[in-house]
């Protein structure tokens, strides 16, 4: 186990923090000349340090089983760890369908039963900036293929100036993220704001414990209404579906790919969509994992290894907004050359 530090290509910018580096814990396990890997990415919003992370993924390392095919004692054995999910839960998590799949010889995805060719793009996230900056950083994902963007908004007044010119500058979709800056009584009032730049959903406009404010701003809003930090683990679904439309599942958030396919599964099962999200850094190892999965959802926002200028790995390459999946076994995680 160790710590990576990696740096953002440029400041990456939310309605509640500014981030230029991060301090991610990767944990390798070794057998018969099979290398499985893990990742925990932390976040200071849900109480998460790399210090703490860094301890608890050390120790729970012993939960795995000798089994590589036994993810149901892991998840057992992490839910009990960690009842909450988060980062740690995740890393072993990820280790442990990496190291299931490699044993069974099989892609992660195909060990999941999904076909890379059903997953969506993943969009390309662009931070909090001058809104002369944002449009040319949506020049540039343009440029670079992507189809699909997501912008962050804040507390600021000028969401439709930032938004009259990026859609000068792009013509995919975009979706548009406050980090839960808004309160209800306002949010309505942003929304309707931004309806003519073609939106295609609001990520959590507002704090994520307020369910009655979410339901509040989706009865009035003429966007879709997508949760965030407010679905964290599988309990969250039901209680959301009333006052949303969609959830992002976050394998760092939920602790881990099993915990993620049964939100996935709920969600659907009550007529929400599905997003794939992913944490401002991450490196190909931790979005790998939620890549593999992306075939079982409608939307895929799995940018954390493209915002960084120092990923370790090669994994699932993105080429023009596309994932490129290859066929070796397991995550199909290399050191970078």
């Amino acid at each position: 186990m160790r710590a990576i530090d990696v740096h953002l290509e440029v400041p990456f910018a939310i309605s509640r923090a500014v981030r230029t580096e991060k301090r991610l814990i990767l944990v390798e396990l070794e057998e018969g000349g099979r290398v499985s890997r893990g990742e925990a990415s932390p976040d200071p919003f849900f109480g998460e340090t790399t210090e703490g992370l860094e301890a608890a993924v050390r120790a729970a390392v012993e939960l795995l089983p000798d089994d590589p095919s036994d993810l149901a004692t892991v998840r057992a054995r992490l839910d009990a760890r960690f009842p909450h999910g988060g980062a740690a839960a995740a890393a072993i998590d990820i280790l442990a369908h990496d190291r299931a799949a490699q044993a069974a010889g099989v892609p992660l995805r195909a060990f999941l039963g999904l076909d890379g060719r059903d997953a969506p793009p993943t969009s390309f996230t662009l931070g909090i900036a001058e809104p002369a900056v944002m449009a040319e950083r949506a020049a540039a994902a343009a440029a670079k293929g992507f189809g699909v963007l997501k912008v962050k908004l804040g507390h600021g007044d000028d969401d439709a100036a930032t938004l009259r010119l990026i859609r000068e500058r792009f013509h995919g979709t975009i979706r548009v993220d406050p980090n839960a800056a808004w309160t209800p009584a306002e949010a309505p009032g942003r929304i309707e704001k931004i309806v003519p730049f073609d939106v295609e959903f609001v990520e959590q406009p507002t704090p994520p414990e307020d369910l009655a404010g979410l339901a509040y701003v989706r009865e009035r809003s003429p966007l879709p209404i997508v949760a965030d930090e407010a679905a964290v683990r599988l309990a969250d679904v039901d209680r959301l579906a009333p006052a949303c439309d969609g959830i992002n599942v976050k394998l760092q958030k939920c602790g881990g790919v099993a915990e993620a396919r049964d939100m996935v599964a709920r969600a659907h099962a009550l007529g929400l969509k599905v997003m794939l999200g992913c944490r401002a850094a991450e490196t190909s190892v931790g979005i790998a994992a939620a890549a593999h999965l992306a075939p079982a959802v409608e939307w895929a926002d799995l940018d954390g290894n493209l915002l960084i200028v120092d990923d370790p790995f090669v994994a699932v390459p993105v080429e023009r907004g596309r994932f490129v999946f290859s066929d070796r076994a397991g995550l199909g995680a290399l050191p970078r050359a």
